[in-house]
């Protein structure tokens, strides 16, 4: 082989491995745009059985659906309106999906960031009305979908309604940390509030929140989640931002490990 026939053959191995090279970068796009995808909303509508449904589907997955019918209002319109809101929503600057709350709003379902309503929505559901509980569950089905789509966990199937009228002003205000728990040492104990510690029973020891104070505490390895509420004081070891009961660590999947990394919401005062 002279040497232009090598130099032809090496142009042509070398034109191979360019081209295999970008086959690869395309079969491997479609796997890491998906990973990279920005959420996007829309809405669709078709007819069941003479009666219109419509859903609300982030980058192609359903997160509610409307099913309307004579006198329950127009689910294509809910759907086109809750898609936008929503849009709107998470293009807002400093968007954090771990401030996502479910709420309600007179007749209709409210989501809240934090302490603010975001938007509202009417849960037609096709009973011809819509009733509180019909709200808090259809704020919560949206609310666990854009949190879990976005990297947060999911709140709780039992998470209290947050317009308690005990709720507390800085209801939705968050915190993150380790948290510890106590127990049988402390069984029976005087807490600060002038309470008996009863392991058992949901509580948990902060440094200056109120007493009473309500917080949904959520494992952030785990994504198990319970509520308590504020009677004691500590931790007094640092870095770390709750001490809770047994009962708690134990609905929270730290017995074993003692301690965990924990995102807390305020959501309200226990009664």
């Amino acid at each position: 082989m002279n040497i232009e026939q090598k130099h032809k053959a090496s142009t042509s191995v070398r034109a191979l491995v360019l081209l295999a090279a970008a086959s690869m970068t395309l079969a491997l796009a479609p796997a890491s745009a998906a990973r990279d995808l920005a959420p996007e909303f829309s809405s669709r509508v078709w007819m069941e059985s003479d009666n219109e449904v419509a859903a609300v589907s982030m980058n192609g997955k359903d997160l509610i659906t409307f099913r309307s019918r004579a006198g329950s209002g127009s689910a294509a319109e809910e759907a086109d309106d809750l898609a936008a809101d929503l849009q709107d929503l998470i293009s807002e600057k400093n968007f954090d999906p771990s401030l996502l709350l479910p709420a309600r709003d007179g007749d209709k379902a409210a989501i809240k960031v934090g302490g603010s309503t975001a938007c509202t929505f009417l849960p037609i559901t096709g009973k011809g009305k819509a009733d509180s509980s019909n709200c808090l569950e259809a704020s919560l089905k949206v609310v666990n979908g854009l949190r879990v789509a976005l990297g947060a966990n999911a709140l709780p199937e039992n998470l209290p309604d947050l317009n308690d009228r005990g709720a507390l002003a800085a209801a939705g205000q968050a915190f993150s940390g380790q948290a510890s728990w106590y127990g049988p040492k402390f069984h029976g104990r005087k807490t600060s509030d002038g309470s008996r510690f009863d392991m058992e029973k949901m509580t948990a020891a902060h440094r200056s929140l109120p007493f009473g104070t309500k917080l949904l505490v959520m494992n952030r390895k785990t994504g198990a989640a319970c509520v308590v509420h504020v009677n004691d004081r500590g931790p007094f070891i640092g870095g770390r931002v709750l001490d809770l009961s047994k009962a708690a660590a134990r609905k929270l999947n730290m017995l074993g490990s003692g301690v965990a990394m924990v995102d807390c919401l305020i959501i309200g005062q226990h009664n």
